[in-house]
């Protein structure tokens, strides 16, 4: 998987986790459609900017995760390297994401499918990963 899909993806299932209400039809219609896509190719993630901006509640929560992970990016981590994820990154980020986005409440199935330390774990192979590279 590419880089900046791997950080759309975090930054994405990140914001769905801190909602409090399920995204509107539409966009979860949008979402159904990118898990089919990724299924077939792990690289295809839709326009996730587009849909999250066309939700405000998602696009406040979803450009700050961007942000956040964007200044962490490019900052070599200091003492121990991040944690190896357990299989490969892009294939566990990528079955959570199909998971998610397939569900009827993506905002639910991602409070209970995506764990905090998952991401975490995501998050440090970006910042560890990526940012040094």
């Amino acid at each position: 998987m590419k880089p900046n899909n791997i950080i759309t993806l975090t930054a994405f299932l990140t914001a769905l986790t801190q909602l409090d209400e399920p995204l509107p039809n539409n966009i979860q219609t949008q979402l159904n459609d990118i898990s089919k896509a990724l299924i077939i190719d792990q690289n295809n993630i839709g326009n996730l900017d587009a849909i999250a901006a066309s939700y405000l509640p998602l696009d406040k929560v979803y450009q700050t995760e961007l942000a956040t992970i964007d200044k962490n990016v490019g900052e070599r981590t200091k003492g121990l390297k991040p944690l190896p994820l357990p299989t490969e990154p892009t294939r566990e980020l990528t079955n959570a994401a199909i998971n998610v986005f397939s569900n009827n409440n993506s905002v639910s199935a991602a409070k209970k499918a995506v764990e905090p330390n998952f991401l975490e774990r995501v998050r440090d192979y970006i910042n560890g990963r990526i940012g040094n590279g």
